[in-house]
């Protein structure tokens, strides 16, 4: 069961990086390359993001993308909004409180979780890469 695309879950990445080099503008290859990602279709998102004024792309010999906004303003919601539209439970009109009381736990349990925000992913990403043990 996906609950996110696969333009979703790129963007996300991308996100990630960028937010994991900030200060840096970083080429596409790169990013493509970080989150094993079609370049082609990793542009699309990247459009898609920069619209949403949540990326700057800089032209030119040693051009790239970094962050437009303060990772901790931006959340895996508002990533995953812009490119996936809304979200929430397609009831297909089906009326019972029992389902009803389902989706929306459902609907507020993903609310909660795509609250974190790209510096919280950092953060994360930071303590489980000082965590790794390395096996001879």
């Amino acid at each position: 069961m996906a609950f996110v695309s696969s333009k979703g879950a790129y963007g996300l990445a991308a996100m990630l990086y960028l937010a994991q080099n900030p200060d840096k503008i970083i080429q596409i290859r790169d990013i493509a390359k970080y989150g094993n990602i079609p370049q082609n279709y990793l542009e699309q998102i990247l459009v898609q993001l920069k619209k949403g004024n949540f990326v700057i792309s800089t032209r030119g010999a040693g051009g790239g993308y970094q962050l437009g906004m303060d990772p901790r303003e931006i959340t895996v919601f508002h990533i995953l909004e812009r490119l996936e539209g809304g979200f929430g439970a397609n009831r297909y009109n089906v009326e019972n409180k029992a389902l009803d009381f389902f989706w929306n736990d459902v609907e507020n349990r993903i609310a909660e979780v795509f609250s974190t925000t790209l510096a919280d992913l950092v953060d994360l990403s930071q303590k489980l890469d000082s965590h790794t043990m390395y096996y001879i």
